[in-house]
């Protein structure tokens, strides 16, 4: 009986591969190093400009405080509330106190003993500049509600003067003072006036 012969198969073709599937290879040695270098790079020039930007930022702040030291005249000129911080640093600076002098913590007291009221009134005087200043007399005075004057005396301290940024107390009393006497003003006395 005859054999049955299979059908010679048709020889395999290579499959060809599609674009959808990479193939399976790594990266070459190139192409490693560039991105590495590329990566390096990247942070060398992030480093410089945070350098950089440091830089500018003290080189600002350091142009701003010589401003403020140099300027500093000016600048209390423009604004007076700054003549306050200028002091605390102990940095003299020029103003409308020609005196060099200031009165601080002022206080008033009154106490009645045996019927006769008693006013006191006392305080600080600080010397805001760097060289010691005389202290003048000082005048106090006892202002009505419409702020008028209704008494004044003057009284003088121990001490001859004030040392550089130091401070010195002074406290003077005065009997009965008037009945429509409500605040107390008190002010150094310019001797050449």
């Amino acid at each position: 009986m005859p054999k049955k012969v299979a059908a010679e198969s048709a020889p395999d073709k290579p499959v060809a591969s599609t674009p959808d599937t990479p193939p399976d290879q790594g990266m070459s040695i190139e192409q490693m190093t560039a991105s590495q270098a590329g990566a390096a790079a990247n942070g060398n020039s992030g480093r410089k400009r945070r350098w950089i930007a440091w830089l500018l930022l003290l080189l600002v702040v350091v142009v701003l405080v010589c401003g403020a030291y140099f300027g500093r005249n000016y600048v209390v000129q423009v604004w007076p509330g700054s003549a306050t911080a200028y002091q605390y640093l102990q940095i003299d600076v020029e103003t409308q106190n020609l005196l060099g002098l200031e009165i601080h913590d002022l206080k008033t007291k009154s106490v009645m003993q045996n019927g006769v009221t008693t006013l006191t009134v006392s305080g600080v005087i600080k010397n805001v500049t760097e060289s010691p200043q005389p202290v003048p007399r000082i005048k106090i005075a006892l202002i009505d509600d419409g702020g008028q004057s209704v008494y004044s005396w003057t009284t003088a301290t121990e001490d001859p003067e004030v040392p550089p940024w130091g401070q010195i107390e002074f406290s003077s009393s005065m009997n009965q003072p008037p009945d429509e006497a409500k605040n107390v003003k008190v002010d150094l006395i310019d001797p050449e006036n």
